[in-house]
């Protein structure tokens, strides 16, 4: 291994306080208010900039950037505008409801369609099993018993049977990576996996639940027609049936518990090796319907009982399972192979904001912009695989992530890495000697790759969630440098939007976007930053200062100037669809989830459903930079609250019983991200 002797470099810029003040009331008197809350903040920003002639006349200090109306023309402090007037002008245009439901089709409709089929089929699937067993002429002893807990614990482990064959499928990257490449893409929307992935999940909630309630009330009658033969506890944890089911219902619980939110940002350690416990799930459902709980009546003037006559059903979800059981083993071997291939660090840069960026020799293989890998680092943990977004483009010659320190895997290896942040007793310890091999394995797809299917694309990040886009802006510049590769692409205008709360952010990329703002051809790209968090007394001198005199924005560096406040979703789309009347823009976003709704609102409302109107699609990418990396990031976090419900409710052991099918909503090797 090499030393790490010019590997390393420290990312920092000028404070603004570092540049001269002038003197300059407005400025002295938002020094007094600077503490004042974010609404307060942004009237005085407004107040400065009157004061100061910067937010009236049309000022600007780079008239030829080409900036859309509405997202700050020709203004630095135009970003502060009211959105409520904007909003109010949108609800008070009356549309015809169709134009509403024909807009919301364009970027929902084919989920929700779906979503509805399967439903109703599973609703189908339940009403046909449960009339076939209700009916059945061979199950009459077992009905009077049982009532109808029998047709319903049945019927709905059935669809239980359907479901479980089918969530495996979507946590198969590989399959998934190959199938965006081919025809099959058009019409099946293979970015939705996750999206399916909960769907099931959801199913296989209910139907669990509907399923180990009536088995429940099941065991109660049979211990009262047979007091003597079994009681319903002995049932439940004696019998063949029962004991396999508090097996899958304690590996449910220890799965469940490690995702939450805490947890597994905190703890990924425990999140990772807990949702292993899906092999004990599994393996309990193989054997959970081979005891023949449910048997059947015997043939008329049959002396004796015969195995093959008596049991009704036996083990079947082998034959269910048996397919995507399969493929995913074959995934997971395949994952095994590639994820063996080693290459080394070459260099690491310690960012601001607890933001490390690191540089590996690129191994054999290509990778699209957007992508994401996956990496392991032996040194700190043998069997522990962190997805990252790459933020290099694939005409580099090596690989490059952008990792915020917030985990134990994350604080670790920055450490490793000789990364040290504002601990003086932690920098005396220097840097390392060498710098530990990482395997890779990857590259994965996104719906960022399709940033180059549309005529214009809107990116928009939020904080740390502009890393897919730094790779797309990369190969956006090295396609547009090349006239032979950019008469090859439709798309021809790209927006960037990045919304960040800590300036110091906007340092990250600095100089790949002033890179691409200084050789920007035909005006392709244009550069929108916006700051939402407040700034200290001396840094607005210094914006003021800067903004009267200098080319450069003394927040980002860039000629393009910063927006203080958050944007004017509902103007910039009005704008953009102005600008490009008839066509198809994509809109591709990476940030919380709060943001991703208001973005995928605007897209409905914007969008022309006809055949010459302009149509926005929304296209939600996965960000990976945090080391917590299960696709049910969000979901198990979010809604496992309902859970606490239902169990106040019903009895907790009931309730793993009922939800033991849930696991697999949180399969550990999916992908999701923020």
């Amino acid at each position: 291994m090499n030393p790490t002797d010019g590997l390393y470099e420290m990312r920092t810029r000028a404070p603004a306080s570092a540049y001269p003040t002038p003197p300059t009331s407005a400025a002295e008197s938002f020094a007094v208010r600077h503490q004042q809350s974010q609404h307060d903040l942004k009237q005085d920003f407004n107040t400065l900039a009157r004061s100061t002639s910067l937010a009236g006349g049309g000022h600007s200090r780079n008239p030829s950037s080409g900036t859309t109306a509405g997202m700050g023309t020709g203004r630095r402090l135009k970003g502060m505008h009211n959105v409520r007037m904007s909003m109010s002008s949108v609800k008070g245009k009356k549309r015809k409801w169709s134009v509403d439901v024909e807009n919301y089709m364009v970027n929902n409709g084919p989920q929700h369609i779906f979503t509805t089929l399967w439903i109703l089929a599973q609703l189908a699937y339940f009403s046909y099993s449960y009339y076939t067993l209700y009916t059945a002429q061979n199950l009459s002893f077992f009905r009077s018993l049982l009532g109808h807990g029998l047709p319903l614990a049945r019927a709905s482990a059935n669809v239980i049977n359907l479901n479980s064959a089918l969530i495996l499928f979507a946590v198969c990257r590989n399959i998934i990576s190959l199938l965006r490449i081919t025809f099959l893409n058009r019409v099946i929307p293979f970015d939705k996996h996750i999206a399916f992935h909960m769907l099931i999940g959801w199913s296989l909630a209910f139907w669990s639940f509907v399923h180990v309630v009536a088995h429940y009330f099941n065991y109660m009658n049979v211990e009262r027609a047979v007091p003597n033969l079994a009681t319903a506890r002995g049932l439940a944890v004696g019998s063949g049936p029962g004991l396999t089911g508090q097996v899958v219902s304690v590996a449910f619980f220890l799965i469940v518990t490690a995702t939450f939110e805490g947890v597994r940002r905190k703890h990924f350690e425990i999140f990772w090796f807990s949702h292993h416990l899906f092999i004990v799930f599994f393996g309990g459902l193989l054997m959970h319907g081979a005891f023949c709980f449910i048997k059947a009546d015997l043939a008329p003037g049959a002396t004796r009982v015969t195995p093959e006559a008596q049991c009704r059903g036996g083990a079947s979800f082998w034959k269910w399972w048996i397919a995507s059981g399969v493929a995913y083993l074959v995934e997971r071997i395949l994952r095994e192979v590639r994820g063996r291939r080693k290459t080394y660090i070459s260099k690491v840069v310690q960012h601001p904001s607890k933001v490390v960026e690191v540089q590996v020799r690129k191994p054999s293989f290509s990778s699209k912009a957007g992508q994401y890998i996956f990496i392991c680092c032996p040194e700190i943990a043998l069997h522990e695989w962190h997805p990252f977004t790459l933020t290099s483009s694939p005409y580099e010659e090596f690989l490059s992530i952008h990792i915020r320190v917030v985990g134990d895997w994350t604080k670790k290896f920055a450490w490793r890495v000789g990364c040290r942040f504002g601990d003086t007793e932690e920098k005396s310890l220097g840097r390392p000697t060498s710098l530990p091999f990482v395997m890779v394995d990857g590259p994965y797809g996104t719906a960022s790759e399709d940033v180059f299917d549309y005529e214009a694309s809107i990116l928009v990040g939020a904080g740390i969630g502009v890393t897919p886009f730094a790779s797309i802006l990369k190969t956006i510049w090295y396609r547009i440098a090349n006239p032979t590769s950019r008469a090859k692409i439709r798309l021809r205008k790209v927006y960037f939007i990045w919304v960040c709360r800590d300036k110091e952010a906007f340092e990250w990329f600095q100089d790949l976007l002033s890179t691409l703002e200084s050789e920007n051809v035909d005006d392709f790209l244009e550069i929108h930053t916006y700051l939402t968090g407040g700034l200290k007394a001396d840094e607005v001198k210094n914006v003021m200062m800067n903004d009267q005199e200098g080319v450069e924005d003394a927040i980002t560096g860039l000629r393009s100037p910063t927006h203080f406040g958050r944007p004017n979703w509902d103007g910039i789309f009005k704008q953009i669809r102005g600008v490009h009347g008839g066509e198809d823009i994509g809109v591709f976003f990476c940030g919380p989830k709060v943001l991703g709704k208001t973005l995928h609102g605007c897209c409905n409302r914007w969008t022309e459903a006809t055949e010459e109107g302009t149509k926005f699609f929304f296209n939600e990418g996965k960000c990976v930079l945090l080391a917590k990396s299960c696709v049910v990031g969000g979901f198990f976090a979010d809604d496992m609250f309902l859970l606490w419900d239902v169990q106040k409710t019903f009895d907790l052991f009931s309730l793993f019983c009922g939800l033991v099918d849930w696991v697999m909503a949180g399969c550990c090797d999916l992908v999701w991200f923020v």
